[in-house]
């Protein structure tokens, strides 16, 4: 029995021996695994004094706490993260988590390494209880959130830097819109004067031209001598400029009046028209015509005589001495890409007319000149009479219309004038 039982407290003593060295082992492997978690870990006591730490907590703490005499963090100092002010240590998550027994969530510290630097932390500190649920100390788990703070202030700064730029554009609107109402209103006194210009041209400075040509046709010619003649002649050609000049300017400032209106226009049966009212001119100029069907668009109607009229005599004014003069008129819809290279508005058809002669032509470098109120190529004393103001006439239509027109020109060779229409939703195909 003696023997007996000594064999069952050796094999006791032997599982003792095993038991201590398993837990050994699970104690070493725990550490090792504790160690290799790249997130700072801790223990401390009941007293707040550090019991373990990994190497993550030595990194980032940037010292190595001593055992047993290092209270509640590695940390060199903490502040708090609301106003920088310092954090006693007592006061701490890990040191109100022993206080209390609880897990402390959702807040946040910052810690400065002997170095100087800081680091935004987020602690979660847990007790830690015996087997009968007795607290015996505490763990924490630090991790590093800076990084995350920064793009979180960074995203901030960006976003206040936004709210700036939104505040500083809509100071730039409001100020835009103030220009622009006043620009509006000065406009609108500027169409006013306008306007009244026009009644005095249309009434007050013609009657004293009628009175001059009047008057100049009454001087008996036989009672002058050939000097006195001429100066004459001169009289009435400077009224009857003067009085053209006068027509055309009244023309141009009252274009765009609100009470025209957009209705479906025939531009080949207006084109006809105006054709057969040049009939004279064409003879004298022994001209042939050569022209496509045009077709119907929504527009001004009054307002494409006069773009056509224009265009049409000034083809014929220009076309050269001792040359058979021919005029041809052609018209195409404009495919997505002309219309794209016209820098136009891609969501409307559009029709293109081209009206090209084979008169005296220009250099090309003046072909936007042409378009301006008073610019002429010819001088005053050349024998190509006109104000000026007819090609002005015709943009101003084209603008009117939301179109375009340009011209393309070479000398002694002859001139083409595109005109680029819009040709609206409701017209006559």
């Amino acid at each position: 029995m003696q023997t007996h039982n000594n064999s069952v407290l050796e094999i006791s003593d032997m599982q003792q021996l095993e038991l201590i060295h398993e837990l050994s082992e699970n104690n070493y492997r725990n550490q090792q695994l504790i160690q290799s978690i790249p997130v700072a870990v801790y223990t401390c006591d009941l007293d707040g004094y550090i019991t373990f730490y990994n190497k993550a907590a030595v990194k980032l703490w940037g010292r190595e706490p001593i055992i047993g005499e290092d209270l509640w963090c590695g940390s060199w100092k903490i502040f708090r993260p609301e106003d920088g002010s310092p954090l006693p240590l007592d006061d701490c998550p890990i040191a109100r988590t022993l206080k209390n027994s609880k897990s402390v969530r959702g807040e946040e510290i910052i810690i400065e390494c002997p170095d100087g630097t800081r680091r935004n932390v987020a602690p979660h500190p847990d007790p830690i209880f015996d087997s009968g649920g007795k607290l015996i100390g505490a763990v924490n788990m630090l991790i590093d959130i800076t990084d995350l703070k920064k793009k979180e202030y960074a995203l901030r700064e960006s976003e206040e830097q936004l709210r700036e730029v939104a505040r500083e554009l809509e100071l730039r609107v409001n100020q835009r819109t103030k220009d622009l109402n006043e620009a509006n209103a000065a406009l609108k006194n500027t169409n006013n004067e306008l306007e009244q210009f026009a009644f005095i041209a249309s009434h007050d400075m013609q009657e004293p031209l009628r009175k001059i040509k009047s008057y100049a046709g009454r001087l008996n010619r036989s009672q002058l001598d050939e000097q006195g003649i001429k100066h004459l002649e001169k009289v009435m050609s400077s009224a009857e400029r003067m009085s053209s000049l006068i027509n055309d300017l009244l023309n141009y400032s009252q274009m765009g009046s609100s009470s025209d209106q957009f209705v479906k226009t025939d531009l080949d049966a207006v084109l006809q028209e105006e054709l057969n009212e040049l009939e004279v001119l064409i003879n004298q100029k022994q001209a042939t015509i050569d022209k496509q069907k045009l077709p119907a668009v929504k527009a001004i109607p009054y307002q494409m005589i006069q773009l056509f009229r224009n265009l049409l005599a000034n083809s014929l004014k220009f076309l050269q001495d001792h040359v058979p003069g021919k005029i041809t008129i052609a018209s195409k819809i404009l495919t997505l890409d002309e219309i794209i290279r016209l820098n136009i508005d891609k969501d409307q058809q559009y029709t293109e007319i081209v009206i090209t002669d084979n008169g005296i032509g220009f250099s090309q470098e003046y072909a936007e000149n042409i378009f301006q109120i008073f610019r002429r190529l010819n001088g005053r004393s050349s024998k190509y009479e006109g104000t000026g103001i007819g090609l002005a006439v015709c943009k101003k239509i084209m603008d009117l219309h939301s179109g375009k027109i340009f011209a393309i020109s070479q000398e002694n060779i002859g001139t083409s004038i595109h005109i680029i229409l819009p040709i609206g939703n409701d017209t006559i195909r």
